[in-house]
């Protein structure tokens, strides 16, 4: 069991890596980034960026997204560092989470 700090970490790797439509009772909720990991870089990683962006901005609303960014790290492999602050803390620091897409093994 996570709380705090750590529960919103978990929350965006959750949000981030679970495809639309793969949990019944929430059809829309979650992210289509996976979708766009066989694509040129050039074409994936803008968006990822922004889907991933929209999908934490709609379905998280305990953060505020600064900024998603994408870097290719391999062949159907990205590392996409999101910087966001906790909502009810006005002075929090600007933390960054990094969630990991890669083609299923």
């Amino acid at each position: 069991m996570v709380t705090g700090i750590d529960d919103l970490e978990q929350a965006i790797r959750i949000i981030a890596l679970t495809p639309r439509l793969s949990v019944p009772t929430e059809p829309d909720k979650f992210c289509d980034a996976l979708a766009f990991i066989d694509r040129p870089p050039a074409i994936a990683i803008p968006r990822i960026a922004q889907e991933i962006f929209d999908s934490l901005t709609r379905w998280e609303p305990r953060l505020k997204v600064e900024r998603v960014e994408v870097e290719a790290v391999a062949f159907h492999h990205f590392k996409v560092p999101v910087f966001w602050r906790p909502r009810e803390d006005v002075l929090a620091d600007l933390r960054r989470t990094d969630v990991i897409l890669r083609e299923a093994a």
